[in-house]
């Protein structure tokens, strides 16, 4: 079983639990950005100049050459990446539109669509 990718949140990825993870989804630095990405796991990562993660965007669609991301979507919302799923999963957002944001305790979820507006597109986990 692989990490929790919302405990990477506020760590340096090169260090502890952050790092472990970072191993188990194959993470690898992109060249001249501060971003690790594995796209055989649908997974980015971003981090700060102290290489903080600030960011976690998984990927469902296959979009940016990312395979779709096929683990637990956080917060209890399941493995299926449709709006409707989500909604069910989650309960209402407290946005909506394009964009659906779910605050939880240590971290906020944004999920974007596809123009059909169910198909998830990417979450966006930040804090």
């Amino acid at each position: 079983m692989q990490g929790d990718l919302t405990q990477l949140l506020g760590q340096n990825l090169l260090e502890g639990r952050a790092l472990t993870t970072s191993r188990e989804y194959g993470l690898t630095a992109r060249p001249g950005a501060r971003v690790y990405e594995s796209r055989e796991s649908g997974v980015e990562v971003l981090v700060d100049d102290f290489d903080r993660v600030t960011t976690v965007v998984l990927h469902f669609s296959g979009d940016y050459g990312f395979k779709p991301f096929s683990g637990m979507i956080p917060g209890r919302g399941g493995t299926i990446g449709r709006r409707s799923k989500l909604w069910a999963a989650l309960g209402r957002p407290i946005a909506g539109g394009a964009e659906d944001e779910w605050p939880f305790p240590y971290f906020v979820m944004r999920a974007q669509y596809a123009p059909d507006g169910e198909t998830l597109l990417r979450l966006v986990l930040g804090r």
